[in-house]
């Protein structure tokens, strides 16, 4: 959270939803599903339509031994990299072009340092 509000990221307090809710019938289908952690990859559901999915793997930073002040500087490094990710994710051509070109650049994301 410290990483968060030093970047000046506002945070909503909507309720949680449940996977499930993304499933019934007349909800918004998804284009992509974008997994931040390899260890819960296979634990996703099925989602309508069937969207592509990529995995952009991040470090668990919580299980490892690391003190507050490193932990602070790589939740921070993360932070970046993601919003640089979510960044280029929006400037693609999600609405045309060659479907499995724009899978591969989203999944190649995942790759971005």
């Amino acid at each position: 959270m410290h990483a968060i509000r030093a970047a000046g990221i506002g945070l909503r307090q909507d309720k949680q939803h449940d996977w499930n809710e993304f499933a019934r019938l007349g909800v918004m289908k998804a284009q992509f599903v974008i997994t931040l952690d390899a260890s819960v990859q296979d634990l996703t559901p099925k989602w309508n339509g069937q969207p592509d999915t990529a995995l952009w793997a991040y470090p668990d930073l919580v299980g490892g031994n690391t003190g507050t002040e490193d932990l602070q500087r790589a939740a921070s490094v993360m932070l970046l990299s993601l919003r640089r990710r979510l960044e280029i994710l929006s400037s693609l051509p999600l609405a045309q072009g060659d479907r499995t070109a724009l899978r591969h650049d989203v999944r190649d994301l995942g790759y971005l340092a």
